[in-house]
């Protein structure tokens, strides 16, 4: 009679220990859950439609479905129209999408109109190998804008 309680008990524990998700494995690795995750390294240069570089531009990220700006990701334009933005993403499922905004005021009088444009991630460059099964690792990419005036 024991031995088929203690038969009927490590039944039960077990396929309550599999149904909250413990198992037996042969891999000695941690096990790792969420979605597949990278760093992205967007750079670029923001010009004008005469191929003029523009100072002043704020460059930030959005997401393609929130709208909401992905941090730390905005940027200005420095004196030869250049950016460079870091920030996360998930490689499989992102919309990100590039906007460049014309918000410094006096010193290009507020001339250019705002321009968005998706992340190139067919273009990404690899620099950084990932660690574990999720993280992918750093990407760079070079996206360059150009604004057309109001």
């Amino acid at each position: 009679m024991k031995v088929r309680i203690f038969h009927w008990y490590n039944v039960v524990l077990t396929a309550l220990l599999a149904v909250l998700g413990y198992g037996c494995s042969k891999d000695d690795g941690p096990e790792e859950y969420g979605t597949p995750s990278a760093r992205y390294q967007v750079s670029g240069m923001v010009t004008d439609e005469a191929g003029n570089p523009i100072e002043g531009i704020r460059v930030s990220v959005l997401d393609g479905y929130s709208n909401q700006e992905l941090i730390p990701s905005a940027k200005n334009t420095d004196a030869q129209g250049k950016y460079d933005l870091l920030f996360d993403s998930f490689p499989e499922y992102s919309h990100a999408k590039i906007i460049a905004q014309d918000v410094d005021g006096d010193t290009n009088g507020g001339e250019f109109a705002n321009d968005t444009i998706g992340v190139d991630y067919k273009s990404a460059r690899q620099i950084k190998e990932g660690e574990g099964i999720w993280y992918r690792g750093t990407y760079q990419i070079t996206q360059n804008i150009q604004l057309k005036k109001k």
